[in-house]
């Protein structure tokens, strides 16, 4: 990839991202989520930072070694599986990814290591047949324009193996829980009931 749209993230959020970037415990961590969607399409304002990799220390050990850069790292919830700090006042999460298998190879750019957008796609999914945000259902509207539903569905099969695609399907038009969510501050043109449209055609299409 050529291009990142830096202007998606704040300037704190991109300084603290090459810091984390340059520390050799993470570099098997890709960044992931929104805000790796939102710098590879420039689409919306995304504030936190996702990593998601294989972790080879333990999390009180990656706390220390966060903090001995010079870094202030307050860990707000931990589970073997998940990491959920605040470090330099930015939410950070570090996701355990070892028992999930990645798509495609890293997009790296800048210096930035990040997922690509078919695991992206597959991980919105995830995100949305668990409780979907606004912000979820925009960033697959957006991947609707770079892969069909059914290629993003394949992705999550793939990714995942074990799961239902039925509970998938019926997920990705139910929009109660994200009614109630903040609209993001969105760089390109966007209407959430067109969004919506658009899910429910491509879920009637499969």
């Amino acid at each position: 990839m050529s291009q990142l749209f830096t202007s998606t993230i704040d300037v704190k959020t991109r300084s603290l991202l090459m810091r984390l970037q340059n520390i050799p415990l993470l570099k098997d961590m890709r960044l992931s989520g929104g805000t790796a969607l939102a710098l590879q399409l420039g689409h919306r304002h995304s504030i936190n930072l996702d990593f998601f990799g294989k972790m080879t220390v333990s999390w009180n050990e990656l706390q220390q070694t966060l903090e001995q850069q010079g870094l202030t790292c307050i860990v707000r919830s931990e589970s073997p599986m998940i990491c959920i700090t605040q470090i330099e006042h930015i939410k950070v999460d570090f996701v355990d990814y070892s028992s999930v298998k990645w798509i495609e190879p890293a997009v790296v750019t800048d210096g930035i290591i990040m997922a690509g957008l078919k695991d992206i796609g597959a991980m919105k999914i995830a995100s949305i047949t668990g409780r979907g945000d606004k912000k979820d259902f925009i960033d697959l509207y957006f991947l609707l324009q770079h892969f069909s539903l059914k290629e993003l569905i394949e992705c999550y099969t793939l990714k995942f193996e074990t799961v239902s695609v039925f509970h998938v399907i019926r997920s990705l038009t139910y929009f109660d829980d994200a009614e109630a969510s903040p609209l993001p501050m969105l760089f390109a043109q966007f209407d959430w009931n067109e969004a919506k449209e658009t899910i429910r055609k491509a879920v009637i299409g499969l």
